[in-house]
């Protein structure tokens, strides 16, 4: 069973089936919720997500001191997640379960100014002239090594 959880404090969703967090989706209207809020960052993936995804509301002038990230020192089997923001247009995203013969699960729907982790197999029908902005990690392994289309054997 599929499992939506709408924080409508934050506009954060989160698609989770069998105990697994399937996607996060940070809405456009979050940041004006956070500036309501008198906070200056939200954090909206879990710690352990590959992919830290959060959101800042900063007054003018404002410094975060310059600082340097400490590359991990060793990772295997890592889950590779991708990040959207929709600048504008209308997606339906197609989640699977990738432990269950790639058996559909869920759909949803991002639209201009919303923002999302993908954490499972996924496919996408662009609903309205779409921009955005893809991120994953790196570095390309090459289309072979790099993605198994749904249907093929693992």
């Amino acid at each position: 069973m599929v499992q939506r959880e709408d924080n409508s404090h934050h506009s954060i969703e989160r698609v989770e089936h069998n105990s697994k967090l399937l996607a996060v989706i940070i809405r456009g209207k979050a940041f004006s919720e956070l500036k309501e809020s008198g906070k200056k960052m939200l954090f909206a993936s879990p710690d352990q997500f590959p992919f830290q995804m959060g959101i800042h509301h900063r007054q003018k002038e404002e410094t975060i001191p310059a600082h340097a990230h400490i590359p991990f020192k060793e990772l295997k089997n890592f889950p590779v997640q991708e990040f959207f923001y929709l600048l504008s247009g209308k997606i339906k995203i197609d989640l699977y379960d990738e432990l269950n013969q790639d058996k559909k699960i869920s759909d949803i729907i991002i639209s201009g100014g919303d923002s999302v982790v993908l954490n499972t197999a996924h496919g996408f029908t662009f609903l309205e002239e779409t921009e955005m902005v893809e991120i994953k990690q790196g570095p390309y392994r090459g289309k072979e090594e790099e993605k198994r289309m749904l249907g093929d054997k693992k």
